[in-house]
């Protein structure tokens, strides 16, 4: 077998995670907690696909996801957050994107890696629940293309200001995007 060569890309990358899910399986039961997560990932992969992007990976109940372009990686997190704001039994959505050049490993079923996806892993963990952060790069590029009526409600945007994230030796500028009224 011929080794595929990795491909070298700028892409957008994000991270979903549901908060508190580890103290729902606590109350409630894997189970139990098992069926809102099958919900939540039919939720991501149908939103990613209308959105052109690709789950990457799933661990328990996060999920790693790349997208062409910043703009439709933040319409797919804002639709995932309605979603969640629409179901009040699904726990909030905590999500964090970012955009940088990685590697494709063509030859394992699509893997995606380079630093640019550790920061993107950084960025979800700082997010609470319901919350749409993002590198500044990605707000940047996102926002002048995103309908502001793509909602029934208009997206707000904000800045967090610098952030060091553990194992990087530069701060970086951290935003927000959310439906008004949702975020």
């Amino acid at each position: 077998m011929t080794d595929v060569p990795d491909i070298s890309r700028i892409l957008t990358l994000v991270f979903t995670d549901l908060a508190d899910s580890t103290a729902l399986k606590t109350q409630r039961g894997d189970q139990a907690i098992g069926e809102l997560i099958a919900r939540h990932r039919g939720h991501v992969q149908r939103l990613a696909a209308e959105a052109g992007g690709r789950v990457v990976s799933w661990a328990g109940d996060g999920g790693f996801l790349i997208f062409e372009t910043p703009s439709a990686a933040v319409l797919f997190a804002l639709r995932l957050q309605q979603v969640h704001a629409d179901e009040p039994d699904l726990p909030g959505v905590r999500t964090g994107i970012h955009m940088g050049e990685v590697n494709e490993r063509r030859g394992s079923g699509g893997d995606v890696e380079g630093l640019a996806v550790d920061l993107a892993a950084r960025i979800s963990g700082l997010a609470r629940p319901a919350q749409v952060l993002m590198s500044s790069s990605v707000a940047d590029s996102a926002r002048p293309r995103l309908d502001r009526n793509a909602f029934s409600r208009p997206i707000r945007w904000c800045a967090h200001g610098s952030y060091d994230l553990k194992g990087f030796d530069e701060a970086l500028e951290i935003r927000e995007a959310g439906i008004e009224g949702v975020a």
